[in-house]
């Protein structure tokens, strides 16, 4: 009996976890899909990083070859007047925290996060 209650739960969940509506699967569809369940969802993904020391040219184009790097990498921009790093990247193969670790291993302190203190920095880039 408490297996069949377990069975029954189990699958009612699964029916219940769908997607958006039929519009939005369409597009996620189209717009390189990742497929979980019966919802596709979107792939590439981006997110915002606050890097405070990064002030130059040289800096956010350092930074940018470092997580280039990073497996599942999609692409990057920066804005130097607001210290802000958006990095788009495939949400299948690679985590936020991945490149907030690969900000910090290049010697810049990142969304609250220390730098590395083992970190060694070219001369001119910050």
């Amino acid at each position: 009996m408490k297996h069949t209650v377990f069975i029954i739960f189990a699958v009612a969940s699964l029916f219940l976890a769908g997607c958006d509506d039929k519009e939005t699967r369409a597009k996620e569809k189209d717009a390189n899909p990742t497929f979980m369940f019966w919802c596709f969802r979107k792939e590439i993904v981006s997110d915002t990083y606050h890097v405070p020391d990064m002030a130059t040219t040289q800096a956010a184009t350092y930074l940018q070859n470092r997580i280039k790097g990073v497996l599942g990498y999609d692409s990057s921009a920066y804005d130097l007047d607001s210290h802000m790093m958006t990095v788009n990247y495939k949400s299948s193969t690679v985590r936020k925290m991945n490149f907030e670790e690969a900000i910090a291993l290049s010697g810049f302190s990142v969304n609250g996060r220390p730098t590395n203190p083992k970190a060694k920095i070219p001369e001119g880039v910050k």
